[in-house]
């Protein structure tokens, strides 16, 4: 079924490649499969759309930390807290803090470990 659905958005994204929601779920398709370079490379397109889209921030910093991008993931979940603060977008900025947070205690502790999304 995910292949399908696959196919059919980035169908979708080809024919409408302005739809920041398409680009969205394109995203969670590749984010789903763990091809977070495409997951990555589908964000970015969407945030050139939407700058405001909040949730994509949070998906872009966890497929960055995935790819092993951890500055990355935290330089972009700390743009995705600003955005969320300007927009009211609170249940994303709590997120986005706790993703931040947790990539802080991985690093003190020394482990990895941090919630995935």
């Amino acid at each position: 079924m995910t292949g399908d659905r696959l196919a059919a958005l980035e169908a979708m994204a080809e024919a409408q490649p302005g739809e920041a929601l398409i680009w969205y779920g394109l995203a969670n398709e590749y984010s789903k499969l763990a091809r977070w370079d495409e997951a990555a490379r589908s964000l970015r397109r969407l945030l050139t759309i939407d700058s405001d889209y909040t949730s994509a921030y949070q998906m872009l910093g966890t497929a960055l930390l995935n790819l092993g991008e951890r500055e990355e993931a935290r330089s972009v979940w700390t743009q995705g807290l600003a955005v969320a603060e300007r927009t009211g977008a609170w249940k994303a900025r709590q997120h986005m803090e706790g993703l931040l947070d947790g990539t802080r205690a991985a690093d003190e502790s020394g482990g990895g470990a941090l919630c995935a999304e």
